[in-house]
């Protein structure tokens, strides 16, 4: 199978995640602001699920940015990354129905957790120009050891989700806004091109 291949079927998955989202938000029975206020909390959990795939999704192209060539364990990890990604809304509904029981701030903190270490499977079976690149790859090597601490907090805050379900929010999203504020791979070889080029 080629890379376009996977990302196509990749990006079909997210697509179809992210519309079950939009399925689970239901009309209000109340009109006006009471309606408002009575979706407010599906609405929060939705934006905050929405921006979590997002990010996964940006993470997923970062991930394959350089891939050049796929094995079939990669076509596994794959796979395995989208099956976290797609219990999301799943756990997303659960919290948006009942916000104060753990099982669905558990769920999408596990899922968040066990989509990163999935997607570093991913990359680190395939090839990629990256390897090549002794910065890069000590680049990637310090990103590994990043995203594995965060990979494994989420599974650890999934289990602590069950003292306080604020905690397994706080954590998913802690994990997508600090993978969102690093660098994709494509922009840091083209910093490392250019510091080369000027010396």
């Amino acid at each position: 199978m080629t890379k376009h291949r996977l990302e196509l079927f990749s990006d079909g998955v997210f697509a179809i995640v992210l519309t079950l989202l939009v399925i689970d938000l239901r009309v209000p029975s109340a009109h006006g602001l009471g309606g408002l206020v009575e979706i407010l909390p599906a609405l929060a959990v939705h934006a905050a699920s929405f921006f979590i795939i997002g990010v996964f999704w940006h993470m997923h192209h970062g991930a394959l940015a350089r891939v050049v060539e796929i094995t079939s364990r990669t076509l596994l990890f794959n796979l395995v990354a989208l099956f976290w990604i797609t219990l999301i809304p799943f756990g997303a509904r659960l919290a948006a129905e009942r916000p104060l029981e753990p099982l669905g701030a558990s769920l999408v903190s596990l899922s968040c957790g066990a989509y990163l270490f999935s997607i570093m499977a991913t990359r680190l079976s395939a090839h990629s120009t990256i390897d090549d690149n002794p910065r890069m790859r000590a680049w990637r090597n310090r990103r590994v050891v990043l995203a594995s601490t965060l990979a494994t907090s989420g599974l650890a805050c999934a289990g602590l989700a069950w003292l306080s379900p604020w905690i397994g929010y706080a954590t998913s999203l802690a994990i997508v806004v600090i993978m969102l504020l690093l660098p994709a791979p494509p922009d840091v070889e083209k910093q490392f091109e250019l510091q080369a080029a000027e010396a």
